[in-house]
């Protein structure tokens, strides 16, 4: 074999190791109870409700007016004795503040909130949320998306098991909601990117960096995230929740990162074009360098596609030499026994993902048109952060530099 054979060898072994890696990552995930599900019973049951945390959850909303009631019906019927509702209406045009109003009125627990201006260098989520919090009286806030469904006891189990790991910040992944073929087949393998940069289980280690946060479902001690400026601190960030993470981990709180795909789903886009340029914005105010979008991109194309792309390539050739009489050399033996190895370790691993995030397996059937969706997306955000330095957003064009932040 050639030096070039060889080193080809050795650099597939070191990609197959690495799908091996995330198989054994998974397994520590479950062993390590970092998956959260609804008890038939928990402490906060045996709490009076005057002896219960005080909660509030905040909602940023604008121009949700189809999901919005539905939305807060679902938060209304939760167990959690002490909890109050704000809805943040942020320069909506359509009926999202009657909707909230309308709750307001007939339940005390809601009350409703208007901004009609977005002040110079504030993301308009960020801006709202801070805004909401400056008027909420509660011991926890919970920052909430229109598009999340909580089963029951949901938000008693998160404050339980916040109070129970002694943290401030508590965030859990949700599980996908049912939705169309192309939610299905891209929106998984867009969160598996995500979880590839902020999966680690050092995520949950005080002593590390890496921090990470879902604003989906965001629960956080009142005290502590006025100890840290709360949104406040990240405003120019294009998505608040992973930065706002990262600032509250290097100010010293303690922060916790589960699953809670028992707890929490959520349906952010229902058509191709709401999806890919929702999570090419979230790849860029997530991974924030065009270094990353660019390593995000070739990891598709050499861990995922390289399997189909050189088994077709091998297949075509062993047919070839055996057509013509020829021995099959032993590199091409090697490298179809890695193909197979790489194949059945990335399936394995992705089948056990979309299971840890309650999606559909059987959409694996075409991992690879979704590979292609999600490099094209991956391609969009890079053209964002690294020619365009814009990003279109809700009717809004936001100038933005090289890390991904708002150029006031």
């Amino acid at each position: 074999m050639s030096v070039a054979t060889i080193i080809l060898l050795v650099a597939w072994c070191g990609v197959c190791s690495v799908w091996i890696g995330l198989i054994i990552a998974q397994a520590r995930a479950r062993r390590d109870g970092l998956f959260l599900e609804v008890a038939e019973q928990t402490h906060m049951d045996a709490l009076q409700p005057e002896a219960a945390p005080s909660l509030c959850v905040v909602i940023a909303a604008r121009n949700e007016s189809d999901g919005l009631a539905a939305c807060l019906r679902n938060v209304l019927a939760q167990d959690y004795p002490a909890m109050s509702v704000l809805v943040v209406d942020d320069r909506s045009e359509d009926d999202t503040l009657a909707i909230a109003q309308q709750f307001a009125q007939s339940d005390s627990r809601v009350r409703a909130e208007h901004i009609d201006t977005l002040p110079r260098g504030w993301m308009g989520k960020s801006h709202a949320l801070w805004h909401g919090t400056r008027s909420a009286r509660a011991d926890w806030l919970l920052f909430m998306d229109v598009d999340c469904t909580l089963r029951p006891r949901a938000i008693s189990r998160a404050v339980e098991e916040a109070r129970h790991r002694n943290v401030q910040v508590l965030t859990l992944w949700p599980r996908q909601a049912a939705g169309g073929f192309w939610e299905h087949a891209t929106i998984p393998l867009c969160g598996g990117i995500i979880a590839l940069w902020f999966g680690s289980q050092r995520i949950n280690d005080p002593g590390s960096t890496l921090a990470f946060a879902n604003g989906q479902f965001l629960l956080f001690e009142r005290q502590a995230y006025e100890q840290v400026r709360g949104h406040e601190a990240v405003r120019r960030a294009i998505i608040e929740d992973i930065p706002l993470a990262e600032h509250a981990k290097r100010s010293g709180l303690s922060c916790w990162v589960a699953s809670g795909r028992d707890l929490v789903s959520v349906r952010m886009y229902e058509n191709y074009r709401g999806i890919r340029d929702g999570w090419a914005r979230i790849f860029v105010g997530s991974l924030r360098s065009v270094v990353n979008i660019a390593a995000s991109i070739a990891w598709l194309i050499v861990g995922s596609l390289l399997p189909y792309i050189a088994g077709i390539v091998l297949a075509v050739r062993v047919c070839s030499a055996r057509a013509g009489g020829e021995d099959i050399r032993i590199d091409l033996v090697l490298m179809a026994a890695l193909c197979m190895i790489h194949l059945a370790a990335m399936m394995l691993a992705s089948y056990r993902f979309w299971g840890m995030g309650g999606c559909r397996r059987i959409d694996l059937l075409w991992y690879p048109l979704s590979v292609c969706v999600v490099v094209r997306i991956l391609a969009r955000s890079w053209w964002w952060l690294m020619i365009s330095r814009s990003i279109p957003w809700r009717d809004t064009h936001y100038a933005i530099d090289r890390r991904g932040r708002i150029v006031e």
